[in-house]
């Protein structure tokens, strides 16, 4: 009809595109799934890959011995070489990173440990073969700044001064055969055994730089106050490392390294560790 407007037709609406579809939902699934997995692989690799009580590379157990079975008045008991083996894993069992330790009797060579062929990282025990080359090529003082207070800027210093090469090669001929001043590392066998030629040659000077040091908080506070011990301590994220000779009346030398570890955890358990380990090797013992 004339004027009558036609009736108008609604249109269905569209439905404003979906802006996540099937295919783009999953891959932002992928995407979150891929970056919690890397970062939970990360977050094991900065702890050498181990939780508390669970690991997927821990440093073999095993127990190296130096010397006759049948000469028992130049070994410590085999129950107490046991025990010690034996506490030192329940005592890190349920730490994070891993834990390694070295002793040697200085009297009849008797050795053994766990994990001490592992290599990791240094720290600042990486000065003690320097120390011993530097030793009268440069003044004393530079000597006992690396041993008292771990100078940094010393050690530099030094490192700069006869090369790396040359120091590398000094390491390789003392046997160090793991240990590189390149990479930091080195294993608790061959400190241990550093500190054992330290021992032998009568090193004093450098012995003596290595006692009283400004780092008394680690193997030296689980040994008697009246027990002398000339020691290296080392640190950095996740590691803490102390190694030295305890003058007990049979004196020895006692290694712990670590490595990926919860650092606050290592500086707890360090001190119970050496404590643990002198009451079992040295209980009875005059000291001298």
């Amino acid at each position: 009809m004339f004027g009558k407007k036609e009736e108008e037709v609604e249109k269905p609406k569209r439905e404003p595109p979906k802006v996540w579809g099937k295919k783009e939902r999953l891959f932002v699934l992928i995407i979150l799934f891929g970056t919690a997995l890397v970062s939970g692989l990360m977050a094991l690799a900065s702890r050498d890959y181990k939780l508390p009580g669970w690991s997927l590379s821990l440093p073999k157990r095993e127990t190296i011995v130096i010397g006759s079975k049948n000469d028992r008045s130049a070994q410590i008991n085999a129950e107490k070489e046991k025990q010690i083996i034996k506490g030192f894993d329940q005592m890190t069992k349920n730490l994070s990173g891993v834990y390694a330790f070295y002793l040697v009797d200085l009297k009849s060579g008797l050795a053994f440990g766990v994990g001490e062929n592992e290599v990791m990282q240094a720290a600042s025990l990486i000065k003690l073969p320097l120390m011993l080359y530097s030793y009268g090529r440069v003044d004393e003082a530079k000597i006992e700044a690396m041993g008292k207070r771990s100078d940094n800027n010393v050690f530099r210093e030094l490192v700069a001064k006869f090369g790396k090469a040359t120091i590398q090669s000094y390491i390789n001929g003392l046997g160090m055969e793991k240990t590189s001043l390149e990479k930091n590392e080195t294993t608790p066998k061959e400190i241990g055994n550093l500190f054992a030629r330290l021992y032998q040659d009568k090193d004093e000077k450098i012995l003596t730089a290595l006692t009283d040091t400004i780092f008394e908080d680690w193997i030296a506070k689980g040994v008697p106050e009246e027990v002398r011990v000339a020691h290296k301590y080392g640190r950095e994220t996740g590691v803490v490392n102390d190694a030295g000779i305890i003058y007990s009346e049979n004196p020895f030398v006692l290694v712990i390294m670590t490595q990926g570890v919860n650092e606050l955890e290592a500086d707890k358990v360090i001190p119970d560790l050496a404590k643990m380990i002198y009451s079992e090797y040295a209980e009875n013992q005059n000291i001298r």
